[in-house]
């Protein structure tokens, strides 16, 4: 059975159990893994188990805890609450504060990995910005749901059974970040939502997923895959510079008419066009981005296809220190990471040539 302390000072819960065989020898310790919540589906509620309509961030982390059964035989697990919100409202000030939490947590000697929950809106652009900041050889598994707390068949309390069954694996450490949904283990930097709602609405690209989980046992296909520029910006955590948010403009179909009513006025710090196919714009476009470039604007041509794949030799514009490729980045990732170089007082060029 699980027992549970308060913790006057932060009020947070802890739960632990210890087998028969620890109790007696003293010699083996359980992974004291930390979970910290941020909201999301994961912890959200509707009036009905079949309702399709829910609210975010409603279940508190105490309750997603227990509503897992048998989590205390994987772990010794304490919680804290740090956000309550649907992920649709989060971004780079509440990774970052994530992401000072996080280090303060594992730089705790007794602390052997952090499980986050969190909604799968962000999911992708938070795992991706905590690959590019933390410094971590400890695990830091990010998870989430498709369904609420309360809908029937609740995906929720077995995501996060298996994602506290990875953090605690020995295998886990130096992996860098990941994401586990539907029993899929993600490279944080390669995770992408693919569904709205299917259960398995996160998938791996470029490559595919580094592992699974089977019960309470831990399948890894290869070794460590952190990301190429895994902990590059990790001082950014803490100093203070502010973040510049990088707009996102799409290619439509007609777009060639309508690009200068999309666009903001003013000289922005970053802008990410999401281009047809290989990254082409039109050359009505093309001519207007070299405009914008020209006066101080950092460019990146990512592509509105699922699997992005746009290179200097397949793009429309010629890549420039200004005027970037986005590789294989969606146009959402693309602005985390050309948000984070702007920040950095590095060109976005050498950020991104680093991706290859």
């Amino acid at each position: 059975m699980f027992s549970a302390t308060q913790n006057v000072a932060d009020s947070e819960h802890y739960w632990s159990r210890l087998t028969n065989k620890e109790q007696v020898s003293g010699l083996a310790r359980q992974a004291h893994i930390r979970i910290i919540a941020t909201g999301g589906t994961i912890a959200g509620r509707g009036d009905s188990p079949t309702e399709v309509a829910y609210a975010s961030a409603q279940v508190s982390a105490d309750e997603l805890v227990l509503a897992v059964p048998g989590l205390s035989e994987l772990a010794e697990i304490s919680t804290e609450t740090l956000f309550a919100l649907d992920s649709k409202e989060m971004g780079f000030s509440h990774w970052r504060s994530l992401a000072a939490l996080i280090d303060q947590r594992l730089a705790d000697a007794t602390c052997d990995g952090v499980v986050v929950t969190h909604g799968t809106d962000t999911l992708e652009e938070a795992a991706w910005f905590l690959d590019l900041v933390g410094r971590w050889s400890k695990p830091v598994i990010l998870v989430g749901s498709m369904r609420p707390a309360t809908a029937l068949s609740a995906d929720g309390p077995a995501n996060l059974y298996q994602a506290v069954s990875v953090c605690a694996d020995p295998a886990a450490a130096g992996r860098g970040v990941m994401v586990v949904m539907a029993a899929d283990i993600l490279s944080g930097w390669r995770a992408v939502k693919i569904s709205a709602t299917a259960l398995n609405g996160f998938h791996a690209y470029p490559g595919g997923s580094v592992g699974y989980v089977s019960g309470d046992q831990v399948f890894f296909y290869q070794g460590p895959d952190p990301g190429p520029l895994a902990g590059r910006f990790a001082a950014l955590i803490k100093d203070g510079r502010p973040l510049p948010l990088v707009g996102i403009q799409f290619c439509t179909a007609g777009c060639a008419q309508l690009h200068n009513q999309w666009w903001p006025q003013g000289r922005d710090a970053g802008l990410v066009v999401a281009g047809f196919g290989g990254g082409t714009v039109p050359d009505t476009m093309a001519d207007a981005l070299r405009e914008r470039a020209s006066s101080g604007t950092s460019i990146v041509i990512s592509s509105r296809v699922p699997k992005v794949t746009v290179l200097p030799d397949t793009m429309t514009l010629v890549e420039s220190d200004r005027v970037v490729a986005s590789r294989y980045l969606n146009p959402q990732k693309a602005a985390v990471l050309l948000s984070l170089s702007l920040a950095a007082g590095c060109t976005p060029l050498s950020s991104f040539e680093a991706l290859h």
